[in-house]
């Protein structure tokens, strides 16, 4: 099994617990909460990122490229490879856009 395929497989693992769990008071956030413009998201950052932003964003960027190409099965075989693309061109191009990576590897 490849990265990508663990990376989305725990996180459709954490957000199944996260949402199955009985509620209880609010969790303590450990990320600084942003707001951001997808298109100017760098490789770099993804890259010198911590575990859980990144695999924020990989989730983030894949269904986002799913979204626009109106993908509505989610295969996780491809979908690992997909970002395992997108990662790999991530770090042969660190100035590149995230988003231009993950439309790259995409095709």
């Amino acid at each position: 099994m490849n990265r990508g395929t663990l990376v989305l497989g725990a996180a459709c693992l954490a957000f199944a617990a996260a949402n199955s769990a009985p509620e209880r008071a609010p969790a303590q956030v450990t990320l600084t909460p942003r707001v951001i413009q997808i298109d100017q998201v760098k490789c770099a950052e993804l890259q010198s990122s911590s575990d859980q932003k990144k695999d924020r964003l990989l989730v983030y960027f894949n269904g986002y490229v799913d979204g626009m190409r109106r993908h509505t099965v989610w295969d996780e075989r491809q979908v690992g490879e997909l970002v395992e693309r997108a990662i790999d061109y991530c770090k042969a191009n660190p100035g590149e856009s995230l988003l231009s990576a993950f439309s790259r590897a995409s095709r």
